[in-house]
């Protein structure tokens, strides 16, 4: 496991439009910090110092949040973006306790080499992200889904993630995740395929 990433916030006192259009003229960016035990705070952060943190951890690595001499252990919950510049405009931070349940949206990727690519199949992913209800000391990084013995036509559906003790993909419906797709067909052809695929079988 790597070491948790250590950053610091202050807290600020002022709040609304004005002020937050200040503090980021400052380089520094507004944000809100809520705990699972209700603990809340107003908070800023250092845009540029943010954002390297915000690459390294993503949103599925806790790291310990420094306030006032105080750290917690913290989740990036939701950032959003300024509509006009590439740059973060306001910042939702999640204190999270380790046996405390949760669900948090966790990316899809794939790992190998399906055979069914060589042929002249291409791989379909239908979901960039689930939800998984877990725990803060359960969290996976990410979901990967193997490829390795995938043909053209194969398709690997939600209910067949497993991800261990502790965390659980959370779905109404089965449905298909990832797929060898023939080559030939549009992204349109794909959306139809995957919607009219729910598995009726457990």
């Amino acid at each position: 496991m790597s070491e948790k990433v250590t950053f610091k916030a202050e807290l600020r006192t002022k709040t609304g439009k004005s002020a937050n259009r200040q503090l980021r003229n400052q380089g520094m960016v507004p944000v809100v910090f809520y705990s699972q035990d209700g603990e809340n705070l107003i908070l800023s952060v250092n845009e540029i110092e943010f954002v390297k943190m915000y690459r390294k951890v993503g949103t599925t690595r806790i790291f310990s949040l420094e306030v006032d001499g105080k750290t917690y252990d913290t989740l990036i919950w939701k950032v959003q973006m300024d509509p006009v510049r590439p740059r973060p405009n306001h910042i939702d931070f999640l204190g999270v306790s380790a046996d405390r349940p949760l669900k948090i949206d966790v990316p899809v990727v794939t790992e190998g080499n399906a055979p069914g690519v060589k042929l002249g199949g291409r791989m379909a992913i239908y979901r960039e992200k689930l939800t998984v209800a877990c725990t803060a000391a359960t969290i996976p990084a990410e979901i990967v889904v193997n490829i390795d013995s995938m043909e053209v036509g194969d398709t690997v559906f939600v209910n067949e993630i497993d991800l261990g003790e502790g965390a659980s993909v959370q779905f109404d419906s089965n449905f298909a995740l990832v797929r060898c797709a023939a080559g030939r067909g549009s992204a349109k052809d794909d959306a139809e395929g995957e919607e009219g695929e729910e598995a009726t079988e457990e």
